[in-house]
């Protein structure tokens, strides 16, 4: 048996040095035979198409010391914090094989149970607070991070970290679901999450903005050897989402087309922002304008473009909630080593979710677990659509990556 097992939840987009540094201390921290990651669908939490594919993601990971990738469904991945994270922590228990959850924060010793204690448990003051701070036009999370401020103080500054909103939202699930689950906070190496500045250890959003604006070779010394050389080839292959000119170009004119009522159906649109959203698709002339166009205090940029793709996708709110409700009905496989091998086997005999390699299997196990599949297998081919090279079809015919 291969016991303990570390598992992270990641996107990886791209795979950097401070993901290998993460990777090779969860192994030793955790003591792990195993390291199993959960990584995003090809839309990622900030509601932005993949720099490349999961499949491509997974293969990096591999590369580079993981021994087990796993699939994230785009009905989680391409979602707020809480619903992402619960989403992947789902998927790790359900495993029945990891024994700890090793993830980055900016505070790792800031992380207390009273500050879970009350996300989980919302006494009174806390959701009056809430309410208070959302009808003064705050979004929820800095709503949440005030009313949390008021119960205890110093917690609104770990909200305001979006590793430590995640770490947060890790514990929350794990003590919630009372999942055999050892959390392990790790403080976050490099630049900052959303730093722009290509440093030794640079951050995701570093790597992409080097590699958009033509500054490639830079980004690519930045990476670890394997995972670059991954990159480079996919980058030549013209299979990489390097702008939003053909999301804007789709999503434009799926706004134009859709009525007021149609888009308020759609999960994450409320309170009257579908007029907003289709009023400034008119005039807009490109992605940024119109986000720029949509965003507010209530409405910051990261909902809206999760919204953007939920509309794309036709994720309605009943769908929405219902995989809140249920979580994840699979365990879906991208890619293992020989390690990895060994502890699919055994999870085959004790995982708590069926463990499937196909859309197909995924779709007859179930009606929720067909839309599931049926929503992720959308979300790669719109993906294929964003891209120069793109190929329609391809993720139908991709199989499990054996390293």
């Amino acid at each position: 048996m291969l016991y303990p097992a570390a598992g992270i939840i990641a996107e990886y987009n791209p795979l950097h040095k401070g993901h290998i540094y993460h990777i090779e201390k969860a192994r030793e921290l955790c003591r792990a035979e195993a390291v199993v990651v959960v990584l995003s669908s090809n839309f990622v939490q900030r509601g932005e198409a993949a720099l490349a594919d999961k499949w491509t993601r997974a293969e990096m990971a591999l590369s580079c010391g993981v021994d087990l990738a796993l699939e994230l469904p785009v009905t989680f991945s391409a979602h707020n914090a809480g619903v992402f994270a619960n989403g992947a922590v789902d998927i790790l228990a359900a495993t029945q094989s990891v024994t700890h959850l090793s993830f980055g924060a900016e505070n790792p010793h800031c992380l207390s149970d009273n500050i879970i204690n009350i996300l989980l448990e919302e006494p009174e003051a806390f959701k009056q607070s809430l309410k208070k701070n959302l009808n003064s036009g705050l979004s929820f999370v800095e709503a949440r991070a005030r009313a949390a401020e008021e119960a205890i103080q110093g917690s609104a500054a770990i909200f305001a970290g979006s590793n430590n909103i995640l770490a947060l939202s890790y514990m929350a699930r794990i003590k919630q679901k009372k999942y055999a689950i050892t959390p392990m906070p790790l403080l976050r190496t490099g630049s900052a999450y959303n730093s722009a500045e290509l440093s030794e250890i640079p951050s995701a959003a570093a790597i992409r903005k080097a590699i958009k604006s033509g500054n490639m070779e830079a980004a690519l010394d930045k990476m670890p050897a394997p995972a670059a050389a991954i990159l480079r080839k996919k980058i030549d292959e013209g299979r990489i989402c390097a702008n939003d000119d053909a999301l804007w170009k789709i999503l434009r004119a799926s706004l134009l087309r859709a009525s007021p009522r149609e888009l308020g159906g759609i999960a994450e649109i409320s309170e009257g922002i579908e007029f907003k959203m289709k009023e400034a698709a008119i005039s807009s002339k490109s992605f940024s304008e119109w986000l720029a166009a949509c965003t507010s205090k209530r409405y910051p940029a990261g909902r809206i473009r999760r919204a953007a793709i939920h509309i794309l996708l036709g994720l309605d709110h009943w769908t929405n909630r219902a995989a809140q409700r249920l979580g994840p009905p699979y365990i879906r496989v991208l890619g293992m080593n020989e390690k990895g091998r060994k502890l699919l086997h055994e999870m085959r005999e004790r995982a708590a979710l069926p463990i499937v390699t196909t859309y197909g299997k995924a779709a007859r196990l179930s009606r929720y677990a067909a839309e599931t599949a049926r929503f992720e297998a959308l979300a790669c081919e719109l993906w294929e659509e964003l891209i120069p090279n793109g190929r329609p079809g391809e993720e139908h015919k991709r199989r499990i990556i054996i390293v």
